[in-house]
């Protein structure tokens, strides 16, 4: 490895994507110091559904799914919820999210989705090999599954899109889901395996595992809040963090995740990022056996057996940045887990609640800050951060060295949001 300290970078968030981009930046000769106001992947890495998706190529926003929203809102049980009071604030957002509905707009998002997940795999492979983190990432499949005859495979248009990218898909009716996952209950009447997905056994320790992979490299992790950003002419100086302490800069990664639209404010930049909230409940010791991943489409959550047990993700609450949780939401999917699986055991639980960094129309931003010569950004993942992060920061490493990337990188430009007239500020 290239280990040269020629240049610094100060990488902001150390999370997936933060500390993926700190190790490919040390391949290129970087030093670098991760700045976080938790320890490395404590936030929103820390209680994914662990999923990794290469097959990942069907938007939540895509036609007709607006029909479903209200739906969903008025079912106290139902995978999306709106705090009471915030939903004038998220109209710009849900403006966004409907543009980015319309087939011209998903079709392109999907690509783009192909593009970026589709080497997560191979990304994962090249950062972990011969490290504590290898072998917590896993090629082992993943199922879906809905108690309507022949829904669990989506939209016609969902189906197109996995198939123009060439994603493997085998369709399942209730004997093969049975034989498959013995511990689901029989009301599934029809399943989609994706067999080339998979999933990772710990994201937390996954993150912390590559984090101190990155220390052994001469990383420095710096634990506080960034408070102040200093500029001098086009260029950034300085981070100010709470309790004073400063940190002198060279170039500035900002990979904050649903903190990112905070530090942009600093520059004069507005980014349509919401806490897209998820919640999880882990069951110490479940009694079922899962052998693989599985998502139940109807109601919008995901098991997933880990090393910790089973694990229990899902939902989709919009109540702003740092709100207090609801975890009423969280009790919800252990009702739901009692349906799916019978005879689960739930009496050893650990319940998370986090923000998901998301944008309208689902995608990141990969950029560079246009007016200021070293600041640069890699956030905004949605439900796709576990996937996306090593191939995220191997695209951000690129960026600071001034590379072409295989990535098409203006489907993830900051300033794509403000194509559209009066929207986002």
């Amino acid at each position: 490895m290239n280990m040269r300290s020629e240049r610094h970078v100060t990488i902001v968030g150390a999370g997936i994507v933060g500390v993926c981009s700190a190790l490919w930046l040390q391949r290129d000769g970087w030093a670098v110091t991760l700045v976080d106001s938790l320890p490395p992947g404590r936030g929103a890495s820390f209680g994914n559904a662990g999923n990794i998706s290469p097959g990942a190529v069907v938007p939540y926003s895509i036609p007709g799914s607006l029909r479903q929203v209200p739906g969903w809102l008025f079912d106290p049980t139902g995978p999306l919820s709106i705090r009471p009071g915030y939903l004038p604030r998220l109209l710009p957002w849900l403006f966004g999210w409907v543009r980015a509905s319309r087939k011209e707009e998903a079709l392109r998002i999907s690509a783009a989705m192909h593009a970026l997940h589709s080497e997560s795999f191979e990304a994962y492979a090249q950062l972990t090999r011969g490290t504590d983190a290898e072998g917590l990432v896993e090629r082992i499949g993943q199922l879906y599954v809905s108690e309507k005859p022949g829904a669990a495979a989506g939209s016609a248009l969902a189906q197109e899109m996995r198939a123009k990218a060439g994603v493997a898909v085998q369709v399942l009716d209730a004997n093969d889901i049975q034989q498959m996952e013995p511990a689901l209950a029989h009301r599934f009447q029809s399943g989609i395996l994706l067999p080339d997905n998979g999933r990772c056994r710990n994201p937390h320790r996954l993150v912390t595992a590559l984090a101190e992979v990155s220390v052994r490299n001469g990383a420095q992790i710096v634990q506080g809040e960034v408070m102040a950003i200093q500029t001098e002419g086009s260029r950034v100086t300085r981070l100010i963090l709470d309790g004073g302490s400063q940190l002198t800069l060279d170039a500035l990664l900002i990979a904050a995740g649903a903190g990112s639209g905070r530090l942009l404010k600093q520059f004069g930049r507005s980014v349509p990022i919401e806490a897209e909230r998820g919640y999880h409940v882990t069951l110490a010791d479940p009694g079922v056996v899962l052998h693989r991943p599985v998502t139940h489409r109807d109601w919008g959550f995901a098991a997933q057996p880990m090393d910790m047990g089973l694990r229990l993700a899902g939902t989709v609450e919009f109540a702003g940045i740092g709100a207090a949780p609801n975890w009423r939401r969280a009790d919800l999917l252990m009702e739901q887990a009692k349906r799916m699986f019978p005879g689960v055991q739930t009496d050893q639980v650990s319940r998370w609640c986090g923000d998901r960094p998301s944008l309208p129309d689902g995608l990141p931003v990969l950029d560079r800050m246009s007016g200021v010569a070293n600041v640069f950004l890699a956030f905004g993942n949605s439900h796709f951060g576990l996937t996306a992060g090593p191939v995220m920061g191997r695209a951000a490493a690129a960026l600071l060295n001034g590379r072409a990337t295989r990535l098409p990188m203006q489907h993830f430009r900051l300033d794509r949001f403000g194509r559209v007239p009066g929207l986002f500020a």
